[in-house]
């Protein structure tokens, strides 16, 4: 037995006491009606650990003992300790009736207050109330919750991830708008069933009410815009049709919440409007079920909407107290059910597109594997005759140098011979000219492409000639130079420009001492080779006569050759020689 306080509700204002569950009068379920229940449990206030099982209140409420809200107990963390949150939890004081809910009566509590925060949505207040020793009641609150809570979670965030994998489907394939109102459809319930099934109530209670009945109407028309699209496409009138029922159903919601009235005919359009749509939506489903091809079987979606249709049935009988009010909510597992009649029908396509997007990568993979070989066959025989280009390049770039350099010394020392106008000294000279641009030439072949083993050649070459001329070599090159490779080209016109400079100290400068240094530094940005040679020696003759010396031309001609840059000059006083500053950028 519980009493029952009604104000707001003229001549039925006043309290009495009723029997759990207790019957309301349609003129009780009003949101102008505020519902209170006393309950009485003085039974349990000797013992140490009472609890009050609520098993279904038609509204979100509050629940309070000598005014204090009472400890909403986690029946699952009680029974197993390891979960985390064992003991006592504290809620928000506004609970949601569609979920079990076990409360701590601590003792000496004698009286528990149940307050309706908004009209029922079943034709009585509290359906079920019991009380008891804690260890007693916990196993059904654990076993109810679990039907109530666990269970809709799992099959809400199934449904979430249908929602994303149908939104990924439709991304690739704008056209197929089955697919973006399926997301839809699937990502609305599946929030209903989180937000909605849960212990606490995050929006204002009439709000929290209103918004769930709002999704049945928003979820059931995105479903049928879904499964007008499968069978056969969604007309203009079907469409104008479902969004005028939104609107209808949405102006009818504002209407109540404006006025304060209204609230229950706003809910129970938000059920007729759904009833009437799948209805159209099956009897579409039956009259195409023999014209559609193999991939849009609707079978599995007749029986969806069969299912649909009969959970709704079945909790309008509910709400109308044609049912227990203990009788479980259907319309959940009614939408899932035809979700998943949509997977089944869309399943065989999902899977073919698959099996062909498959085939096509197979096919693609064999295409471009194809095209790689045919590539790498085609760059290698680029390869070859670029290497062979090479080559040839290379062959004619020594008959040249070795007719116009060595060819050309070797006839000028024989008609020299032949007219005997050389001296033997002027001979052997002549010889080892021609030596020496044969070592060039076959130095640069060898070793032009680095740089530091042709300058060692160079050195081993002249390190004899200038120790007899009496010239001490310092040789500084510096580590950069490792990584510095040139053409043979550029190998060659380096070489010789550093042989003239040698010859000009061993020849002209009556020097002493001879330095090379050589190193790679940043110039404008780039990296460039430079390399100095400077003698002691007596330095460089008067301007006049160096206009005519056919040596330096010689060098400044090389250096343009390979893009150098090439700087003769006297040393600053108070030394004394000249500097030959070769400065190449590099690539």
């Amino acid at each position: 037995m519980a009493q029952r306080t009604v104000s707001g509700a003229g001549a039925l204002d006043g309290a009495q006491p009723v029997a759990l569950p207790d019957s309301l009068p349609r003129a009780l379920r009003s949101e102008q009606v505020q519902l209170r229940y006393v309950l009485d449990v003085s039974s349990c206030a000797a013992a140490p650990s009472a609890a009050l099982w609520l098993f279904r209140v038609s509204a979100p409420f509050r629940v309070t003992a000598a005014g204090r809200p009472l400890a909403l107990l986690n029946a699952r963390a009680l029974l197993s300790p390891e979960v985390m949150g064992a003991g006592p939890l504290t809620l928000d004081e506004v609970h949601n009736g569609r979920i079990p809910a076990l409360f701590a009566l601590a003792p000496g509590t004698t009286q528990v207050e149940v307050e309706l925060l908004t009209l029922p949505f079943l034709p009585s207040g509290i359906v079920r109330a019991q009380m008891g020793p804690t260890e007693l009641l916990l196993p059904a609150q654990a076993g109810a919750a679990e039907l109530a809570v666990a269970y809709i979670d799992a099959a809400s965030a199934v449904l979430l991830v249908v929602s994303l994998l149908a939104l990924a489907l439709w991304l690739p394939r704008r056209g197929d708008r089955s697919l973006l109102w399926l997301a839809v459809a699937c990502g609305l319930w599946g929030l209903r069933g989180l937000v909605f099934f849960g212990h606490k109530v995050y929006l204002e209670p009439m709000a929290f009410e209103q918004f769930n009945s709002l999704n049945v109407l928003l979820t059931s028309s995105a479903l049928s815009a879904s499964l007008l699209h499968v069978l056969g496409g969604l007309r203009r009138l079907e469409g104008r049709s479902i969004i005028a029922a939104v609107l209808l159903g949405m102006a009818a919601f504002a209407l109540s919440a404006w006025t304060g009235r209204g609230a229950a005919g706003a809910r129970a359009l938000a059920l007729f409007l759904p009833f009437c749509m799948v209805s159209w939506v099956l009897w579409r489903a039956w009259k195409a079920r023999s014209a559609q091809a193999p991939r849009r079987n609707n079978a599995a979606v007749i029986a969806g909407l069969g299912i649909l249709l009969a959970s709704g049935a079945h909790d309008l009988l509910l709400l109308w107290g044609v049912l227990p009010p203990d009788w479980p909510s259907v319309l959940f597992w009614g939408f899932v059910a035809l979700l998943m009649g949509m997977a089944a029908t869309s399943g065989r396509y999902v899977v073919l597109t698959l099996n062909r997007a498959e085939r096509s990568n197979e096919e693609l993979e064999l295409h471009v594997a194809r095209k790689t070989e045919e590539l790498e066959r085609s760059y290698a025989r680029l390869r070859e005759r670029e290497q062979e280009g090479a080559r040839v390049q290379e062959r004619e770039r020594l008959l040249r140098d070795m007719h116009d350099g060595l060819g050309a010394q070797l006839m000028t020392a024989l008609r020299g011979v032949e007219r005997g106008a050389l001296a033997p000294p002027q001979i052997a000279q002549s010889l080892q000219d021609s030596l020496d641009e044969l070592r060039l030439l076959m130095d640069s072949a060898d070793m032009g492409h680095y740089l530091p083993g042709a300058l060692a050649a160079w050195r081993n070459r002249w390190d004899g000639r200038l120790a007899a001329a009496g010239v001490a070599l310092d040789w500084r090159i510096d580590e950069s130079l490792d990584q510095v490779q040139l053409s043979s080209e550029k190998a060659l016109q380096v070489m010789r420009i550093l042989q003239e400079a040698a010859t000009n100290v061993v020849k002209h400068a009556q020097a002493r001492h001879m330095s090379l240094a050589a190193r790679v530094r940043e110039q404008d940005g780039r990296a460039a080779l430079c390399i100095e040679i400077a003698d002691d020696g007596v330095g460089l003759p008067p301007e006049p006569a160096r206009a005519g010396a056919r040596g330096l031309k010689n060098m400044h001609y090389r250096a343009g050759e390979i893009g150098a840059r090439l700087q003769v000059q006297a040393r600053q006083a108070p030394a004394t020689g000249c500097v030959v500053a070769l400065t190449l950028p590099l690539e």
